[in-house]
């Protein structure tokens, strides 16, 4: 059995002198992480700061630039409602200049860009007043002409101000990136020192140590090593597998974004259809014609709702029935005359379906609305269209459309054969079903005072629910 011999004083020194030497180096580098920790969050808000400003700068134009297309929007069509974005500019442009002084007051340098472009736009909102009510007075081609001579140059005027602010903003940006990022590279490098001198310092006191208790720490060394190197490969394994989940992760959000931008796109195109028709129906003088043209904008828009509420869900195959109907009845009140005194109803049931049916059931339930809209009540009569989708029998998805208007036997017949009733059909049967029309009470009779009403029911066979949430 070997015997320890008792440690020298000398050893035992240099022992206390290895552990002395590395608690003061990790009191330093505590302290020079926290000193680099206070100088990192102070260059992190210098670079939020310079975002912020670069976002108030890019507000201040969009919100003018809506102002002046609202414009020539107004001066081209005379529609009061191409005046919102000025009306909202004359109310947002103030608050925005102020916060931009409020945020560049430490940089003198765009504190004269603020005060120079400021006076411009307060001018251009000015010259929009007045172009507004020279066309209001009748003087519409003085009011473009004024547009086209003074106020697009100091619009440019105005938009080149603010984009050498914002050119300004984004090399400091730059500047400020560039030094957090130096700051962080530098405490890297002062971390990566530190700690090599603790290796070297804990090196030396694990063989202090050993010339201590030879035998001991020789097993203790042997496991000690086997456990750091289990760790390792546990720890390579599992930075593997939360890289290839992250990965996945990625390609999954990436895809769902991709997705759900074609299903925007798609949508905001046929709004922009839509749009066309409106400005055609309002161009064209046949009465026949416009109401052709109003049918279709109607059906076009009711497409855009659908697409443009087309989340999909975990799956990326399903979607909630509940949200694309409702955008699409959405749609249909938004589109009523003004003064329309008919409310629509929605209860829906919050059901997952296939995103490919989505578009078919907006389709069918704005046909169904429509038609009772048009036909179930006089111009100027009061009433109420209700929408309900659930389960019926044998689980089997109904959809019913409901209204209190002057009832079924009463209503012109030209519905049935025109091309509303054709697209119900045959929306309905590809579901498998058909449109069964009845009053809207059960019985047929209608209290006093009470209209008969109608009731549309079809029976949705082949819509699949993937489950009810």
């Amino acid at each position: 059995m070997q015997v320890l011999q008792p440690p020298s004083l000398r050893r035992n020194r240099a022992l206390v002198a290895t552990i002395a030497l590395s608690f003061l180096l990790l009191l330093c580098s505590a302290g020079l992480t926290f000193h680099v920790s206070r100088q990192g969050v102070a260059a992190d808000e210098l670079v939020v700061h310079t975002m912020e400003v670069q976002r108030a700068l890019n507000e201040t134009l969009v919100t003018l630039g809506g102002a002046e297309s609202g414009l020539r929007g107004f001066l081209l069509t005379s529609s009061e409602a191409f005046l919102i974005p000025h009306q909202e500019a004359a109310e947002l442009l103030p608050r925005q200049l102020a916060r931009l002084r409020e945020l560049v007051s430490d940089n003198p340098a765009q504190v004269a860009n603020v005060e120079a472009f400021a006076p411009l736009i307060e001018q251009r909102l000015a010259g929009i007043d007045m172009a507004l009510a020279a066309h209001r007075a009748g003087q519409r081609e003085q009011a473009i002409a004024a547009l086209q001579r003074s106020g697009l140059p100091k619009l440019n005027d105005i938009r080149a101000r603010i984009e050498s602010a914002t050119q300004q903003e984004q090399a400091l940006l730059i500047e400020r990136q560039n030094s957090a990022a130096d700051l962080r590279d530098r405490f890297t490098s002062a971390v990566v020192v530190m700690l090599f001198a603790c290796g070297v310092l804990a090196v030396f006191a694990l063989v202090s140590v050993r010339r201590y208790v030879a035998t001991v720490h020789e097993s203790r060394l042997r496991l000690s090593f086997l456990n750091a190197e289990l760790e390792q490969r546990v720890q390579a394994r599992t930075e593997e597998l939360a890289k290839a989940a992250e990965e996945a992760n990625r390609e999954r959000a990436r895809a769902e974004s991709l997705l759900t931008d074609v299903n925007h796109r798609v949508g905001n195109n046929l709004a922009l259809v839509s749009s066309f028709l409106t400005m055609q129906q309002r161009a064209v003088k046949n009465p026949d014609a416009a109401r052709a043209l109003n049918a279709a904008r109607m059906r076009v828009q009711a497409i855009a709702s659908a697409h443009r509420k087309l989340r999909l869900g975990a799956d990326f195959a399903t979607v909630k029935v509940n949200e694309v109907l409702g955008a699409v009845l959405e749609d249909i009140s938004a589109g009523l005359p003004p003064g329309d005194l008919i409310r629509i109803q929605c209860q829906v049931e919050p059901l997952e379906i296939n995103a490919r049916d989505a578009v078919s059931l907006g389709v069918l339930t704005s046909e169904l609305v429509m038609n009772a809209v048009k036909h179930a009540f006089a111009p100027g009569e009061s009433g109420e269209v209700s929408v309900v989708l659930s389960h019926g029998s044998n689980s089997i998805p109904v959809l019913e459309v409901v209204d209190d208007g002057v009832g079924w036997h009463d209503k012109h017949s030209q519905e049935t054969g025109g091309l509303g009733a054709k697209i119900i059909d045959m929306v309905a049967r590809q579901f498998g079903g058909r449109p069964e029309r009845s009053a809207r009470f059960h019985d047929g009779t209608a209290a006093s005072g009470q209209r008969p009403g109608t009731r549309i029911r079809v029976s949705l066979a082949k819509l699949q629910i993937m489950h009810a949430t």
